[in-house]
C-alpha cells in the first residue's frame, strides 16, 4: 500500500515538471521524518532535481518569514508574560485565581491556540470567554511591531503560494483551522495524493496492560531486526505519551533496542532544573530543613567551607536530626552556638553558612526590581551554588547548568513585557522555558523511529507499530473546552476526531510489508477493562473473515492466526509465541525462561548468576524453614559476634529477648533509624519519660548534695528541664506541648507527696544515676562458668536506717506488663534482667537488697512493683542469662517480630510481615527448640 502511495507520488511530481526537469515543485508531506523518506525515494526515481519537501509548517514559514521582516514568530514564554501582565493590570472574571499560576497558564496556551484564527468573535460568548478574548487581544497586542501570530503567517503565505512552484499536496493534514485554510488554498492549484482504500494492519497485538504491551512489542521489533530489517525501516508510533513514551525507553532500552525518539526524561526531570525550581520555591524566612536537604541530596546545589570541602550531607542529617533538632525558621541560630569541641562543630559551621548565605541569595532574587536583575541574580546563583558532579566535558549535570544558565539569561529581556518580578513570576518564567525545551535520543537514520502518531503519517516503512489503539487512548476522549468553544477555534469534537483518525490511517499506511496495530485490555493504573479502536475494528473483520462485535470480540478472534493475545507478563516469559518473536525482550526475561524450564527443586543451580543464586538461597530458606544466614543464623562465620567482650548493657539483651533479629541489625550491625523532627508534633512516650528521669536525677542529687528536699526546689528544676526540652524539639505543636508539660508538672508535684513520705519511713538517696561497667564497678555474673560483665546507670539507690539497701528504677508508662515481677519470677519468664543486675551492685553495698520499678504518673497511680533480690533470684538471674548469652555467642538471630502494640520504625523499616512468615517458617529448626520453649511462638 506504501510503495503505491509513494509511485503515484513520484507520478505527480514527473507530470508537474511536465518536460521541463528543473521546474521548481513543492511537495508538501504531513510529517518531518516523511521529508526524508519522500525525498530518498524521489531521489531513486529520477525527480528530486530542483523539487523541495516541506511538512505544512514549513511551508508557511518559508513563505511568511519574508513577506513578515523583520518581524518573528511570537515565542510561547513572551505570551505567557504578556498573558501575566495583562492579568496583573486588570484580572478581570479571574480575579479570584490569578494569584495562580496555572491561571496565567491556561490562557497563554488558549491565546497561543486563538493565534491561528484571524478574528475570533463567538456569537453568544460567555463572561469567561469574552475575558478570556480580552486578555488574548491585550497580550497579543503587545508585540504587534516585533512578533507576528499564526494567523498572519497563513495570510502572509497564502498571498505568496505561487512561490512555491507546482505543488503536489501528500496525505494531507492540517492542525487547525488555519492550516485548514491554507491548505485549502493549495489544494486549487496543486495535485492531491490521499489514500484511496483504508489501510488495514496485517497483525493485531492485545495485551494484559500497557506496560505488557510494550514489551511485547519490544519482543516484535527484536523479531524484525534479527530478520534482516534494518532500524530505520522498523517505526513505533502512540497517540499519547503517558504511558507509552516512558514505557518504549524502559524496555526498548533493557532490550538493547537503538531507538530515535523524544527523551522521556528531559532537562524538567533532571536534578539540575529540579533543584533549582525547588531552591526558588523554597520559604526563605523557615527555610525548611527537610526541604533543603532534600534539595542538597539530589547533588545538584553542593556546598563548600572555606576549606573547599564539599558539607557531608549524611552528617548534616544526623546532626540536625540528632543532636541539634532543627525544623526550620529560628532553629538553624542554634548550629551558630555550637560548641568548637563538638564532634560536629565543623558541619555545624558549615551548614550555618550554607543556610545563611542562601537565605540572603534567594532574598535577592525574590525582591529584584525588575527582570535584568532577576536574571543576574539567578545566574549569580547557579555559579555559587550549582556544581557539576563530575568534571568530564560530556557530563549531563554540567551541560543542564549551561542550559539553565542561557535561560535566565534570557529572561533578563522580560522587562516592558511580563509584571514586575515575584517568587512565584521568577519560578514559572523558568519553567515555562524549561518545559518547553525540546530534547531528542538516537538517530533516525540508523535507529528504529519511535514518536507521536502524528510523525508516522507520510512514511516510508518495511514495518509500523501502532500501540494504544484503545478507545479512550485511540481516539483520546474529548471534551469542550469552556476557553475555547468550537465556534470560537473554528474546529468542532468532531472534526479533531477526524483529524486524529486521518493521522492513525495515514501513518498505519506507512508499513509496507508490515502494519501491526496493538492495544491493552486493562489499565496500569487499574479501572474498566477496554476494548479495541472503533478504528481497528475493520482490520479485526479482515483478519478473522467474519464481523467482529465490540463486546465478544476476544472470544470470536481467540483462534485467528494474525491476532496475538499476550496473556501476562508471566505466561510470555515461560512461553514462546513465534508470532512476535522467540527472543526474550530483556536479560531479565532470558533468566525467567530459563528457570521456567526446569522445575521448582532444581532451579538454584539453573544459572551462573550467584545473585540469582543468593536471591533463590533466600527464598528457598524462608520458604521451607531452614534456618540460615538469610533469616538470622550467622553461625558459620566464626568470632562474628563480639558483644560480650566488653561490658553489655540489660536492656540490649532485653531488646535480643523481644526480637533477635531486630536486636542482629541494630546492635551487631549497627543499623538505626533517624527520627525527624518534623513528624514529631508532640511529646513521644520516650521522650517523657527522659523528662522526667532528668528532672528527678537534678533534684535527688541536690538532696544528697545537701540541698533542701522541698516542693519548690522540684518546680524549679523541672521548668528548666522542661524549658530545654521545648527548645530542643522545635516540631512540637505549641498547643500539644502545653497539655503535656502540664500533666508531668502535676505528677511531678504528686510524686514529691510520696517520696516526702517515702523519707519519713527512713529512707534516704545516697546514689543517683549511678553508672557501672568500668573498673572497679563492674557487675559479673558467673554463667556456667563464663564471667559475664554489665553495664549500666541505676536511677537511683537508697539506704534504710536500718541498713536495708533499695534499688529503683523509674518508669513513665503503664504497670500492667510488669505484674508478673516477684522474687520467684525475677525476670518475669527471662524477659527482664534490669532490676535483678542492678541488684548485684547494690549488694556490694549491704546484705538486703531490695528492688524495684517506681511507675512516675497518674495513670499508673505511682505504683511499685519489685522484691527482695535473694540467692534464688540470682540463681533464675543465672539460668536465664545463660540461655541468652548462649545463643548470642552461637551467632542465632532469629527473625521474631516484637510483640509490641508501639510503632518501631526500624522494624517497620525490615518489614514486620515478612519477618512473621520467616519466623511462623522455623517451628521445627532444633538451634531454636529452646528458644520457643521458653518464650514461646
Amino acid at each position: 500500500m506504501g510503495n503505491d502511495l509513494y509511485q503515484r507520488l513520484v507520478d505527480a511530481v514527473t507530470r508537474a515538471k511536465g518536460d521541463r526537469a528543473l521546474r521548481l515543485v513543492t511537495v508538501i508531506v504531513p510529517s518531518r521524518g516523511a521529508i526524508r523518506d519522500v525525498l530518498q525515494y524521489l531521489a531513486r526515481h529520477g525527480g528530486v532535481a530542483n523539487t523541495q519537501i516541506l511538512t505544512l509548517d514549513l511551508a508557511v514559514a518559508t513563505l511568511a518569514a519574508p513577506a513578515l521582516a523583520p518581524r518573528v514568530p511570537l515565542p510561547f514564554p513572551y505570551l505567557d508574560a504578556s498573558v501575566q501582565k495583562v492579568l496583573a493590570d486588570e484580572p478581570g472574571v479571574f480575579a479570584d485565581v490569578v494569584d495562580q499560576p496555572i491561571t496565567a497558564e491556561a490562557l497563554a496556551a488558549a491565546s497561543r491556540t486563538l493565534g491561528a484564527v484571524a478574528d475570533p468573535s463567538p456569537t453568544d460568548a460567555t463572561p469567561l470567554v469574552r475575558d478570556m478574548l480580552r486578555v488574548h487581544t491585550a497580550a497579543s497586542a503587545g508585540h504587534t511591531d516585533t512578533h507576528y501570530l499564526p494567523h498572519e503567517a497563513y495570510a502572509a503565505a497564502t498571498s505568496r503560494i505561487d512561490k512555491l512552484g507546482e505543488v503536489v499536496m501528500f496525505l494531507p493534514t492540517a492542525a487547525d483551522a488555519g492550516a485548514s485554510q491554507f491548505l485549502d488554498a493549495l489544494a486549487n492549484r496543486s495535485q492531491v495524493i490521499e489514500t484511496e482504500a483504508q489501510p488495514l494492519g496485517t497483525t493485531v497485538l492485545h495485551a494484559s496492560d500497557a506496560d505488557d504491551e510494550i514489551r511485547s512489542v519490544a519482543r516484535l521489533v527484536r523479531k524484525h531486526l534479527a530478520s534482516g530489517t534494518p532500524g530505520h525501516r522498523i517505526g513505533v508510533f502512540y497517540a499519547n505519551g503517558d504511558p507509552y513514551l516512558r514505557l518504549i525507553h524502559e524496555h526498548f532500552t533493557g532490550s538493547r533496542i537503538e531507538f530515535a525518539s523524544e527523551q522521556c526524561h528531559t532537562l524538567k526531570h533532571r536534578p539540575a532544573a529540579r533543584s533549582l525550581r525547588r531552591l526558588l520555591s523554597i520559604d526563605t524566612d523557615t527555610l525548611p530543613r527537610r526541604e533543603l536537604l532534600s534539595i542538597l541530596s539530589e547533588r545538584a546545589v553542593r556546598w563548600f567551607d572555606n576549606a573547599g570541602l564539599p558539607l557531608s550531607l549524611r552528617r548534616a542529617e544526623r546532626l540536625t536530626r540528632s543532636s541539634i533538632k532543627i525544623v526550620g525558621g529560628l532553629d538553624w541560630e542554634r548550629l551558630a552556638a555550637i560548641e568548637p569541641e563538638h564532634r560536629d562543630a565543623e558541619v555545624a559551621g558549615s551548614l550555618y553558612a550554607l543556610v545563611t548565605d542562601l537565605r540572603a541569595d534567594l532574598t535577592a532574587i525574590a525582591e529584584s526590581d525588575s527582570w535584568s536583575a532577576a536574571s543576574d541574580n539567578l545566574i549569580a546563583l547557579l555559579e555559587r551554588y550549582f556544581t557539576a558532579t563530575s568534571t568530564r566535558s560530556d557530563d549531563p549535570t554540567s551541560a543542564d547548568i549551561n542550559t539553565l544558565t542561557m535561560i535566565c539569561r534570557e529572561i533578563g529581556a522580560m522587562d516592558c513585557i511580563a509584571p514586575t518580578p515575584t517568587a512565584s513570576g521568577i519560578v514559572n518564567a523558568i519553567s515555562v522555558r524549561v518545559d518547553a525545551l525540546p530534547e531528542t535520543v538516537g538517530t533516525m537514520t540508523a535507529a528504529v523511529t519511535v514518536g507521536l502518531l502524528a510523525a508516522g503519517a507520510g512514511r516510508d516503512f518495511d514495518v509500523c507499530v501502532v500501540v494504544g489503539a484503545a478507545e479512550g487512548i485511540l481516539p483520546a476522549t474529548r471534551r469542550e473546552d469552556p476557553l475555547l468553544p468550537s465556534e470560537l477555534v473554528g474546529r468542532t469534537l468532531a472534526e479533531e476526531i477526524q483529524h486524529q483518525k486521518a493521522q492513525f490511517l495515514a501513518t498505519l499506511a506507512s508499513g509496507q510489508q508490515h502494519r501491526i496495530v496493538s492495544f491493552p485490555r486493562g489499565s496500569m493504573r487499574g479501572g474498566a477493562e477496554k476494548v479495541p479502536s472503533r478504528w481497528l475494528m475493520p482490520t479485526l473483520d479482515a483478519l478473522s473473515g467474519s464481523k467482529i462485535g465490540v463486546v465478544d470480540w476476544q472470544k470470536q478472534t481467540a483462534d485467528v492466526e494474525a491476532i496475538v493475545t499476550v496473556e501476562s507478563f508471566d505466561v510470555s516469559t515461560q512461553t514462546v509465541d513465534r508470532r512476535i518473536g522467540v527472543s526474550a525482550a530483556t536479560e531479565t526475561e532470558w533468566r525467567l525462561r530459563a528457570l521456567a524450564e526446569v522445575s521448582a527443586c532444581h532451579r538454584r543451580g539453573a544459572l551462573e548468576d550467584p545473585i540469582v543464586a543468593a536471591g533463590m538461597e533466600l527464598r528457598s530458606d524462608r520458604l521451607h524453614g531452614r534456618f540460615t544466614r538469610f533469616n538470622g543464623n550467622v553461625s558459620h562465620i566464626e568470632n562474628a559476634v563480639k558483644f560480650f567482650d566488653a561490658p553489655v548493657s540489660t536492656s540490649r539483651l532485653e531488646e535480643w529477648v523481644a526480637s533477635p533479629y531486630r536486636f542482629f541489625v541494630k546492635t551487631v550491625l549497627g543499623v538505626d533509624t533517624l527520627d525527624d523532627p518534623d513528624d514529631a508534633a508532640q511529646l513521644d512516650p520516650l521522650t517523657r519519660g527522659n523528662l522526667i528521669h532528668l528532672s528527678l536525677e537534678r533534684y535527688v542529687q541536690g538532696t544528697i548534695d545537701g540541698v533542701d528536699a522541698t516542693l519548690d526546689r522540684l518546680i524549679v528544676i523541672s521548668e528548666e528541664v522542661l524549658a530545654d526540652a521545648r527548645i530542643d524539639a522545635p516540631g512540637w505543636l505549641p498547643q500539644l506541648w502545653e497539655k503535656d508539660s502540664s500533666i508531668i508538672r502535676r505528677e511531678l508535684v504528686e510524686w514529691f507527696e510520696l517520696d516526702r513520705a517515702d523519707r519519713a519511713d527512713g529512707w534516704t538517696p545516697v546514689h543517683v544515676e549511678r553508672d557501672f561497667g568500668v573498673e572497679p564497678d563492674v557487675v559479673l555474673l558467673d554463667v556456667m562458668g563464663e564471667q559475664v560483665a554489665f553495664a549500666g546507670k541505676i536511677d537511683r539507690i537508697d539506704r534504710h536506717t536500718d541498713g536495708r539497701i533499695r534499688v529503683t528504677d523509674y518508669k513513665s508508662g503503664q504497670a500492667t506488663s510488669y505484674k508478673k515481677l516477684s522474687e520467684s519470677e525475677p525476670t518475669d519468664g527471662g524477659t527482664k534482667f534490669q532490676l535483678p543486675v542492678y541488684g548485684l551492685l547494690a549488694l556490694t553495698m549491704g546484705n538486703s537488697v531490695t528492688t524495684r520499678y517506681w511507675f512516675v504518673n497518674h495513670k499508673a497511680n505511682y505504683e511499685t512493683i519489685g522484691y527482695q533480690l535473694t540467692n534464688a533470684a540470682v540463681d533464675v538471674l543465672k539460668a536465664d542469662i545463660f540461655r541468652v548469652h548462649r545463643m548470642i555467642r552461637a551467632g542465632y538471630f532469629p527473625p521474631r517480630p516484637p510483640a509490641s502494640h508501639w510503632a518501631n520504625p526500624l522494624v517497620d523499616l525490615l518489614g514486620k510481615s515478612g519477618l512473621e512468615r520467616a519466623w511462623s517458617s522455623l517451628r521445627d529448626v532444633p538451634e531454636l527448640a529452646d528458644y520457643r520453649a521458653k518464650y514461646g511462638d
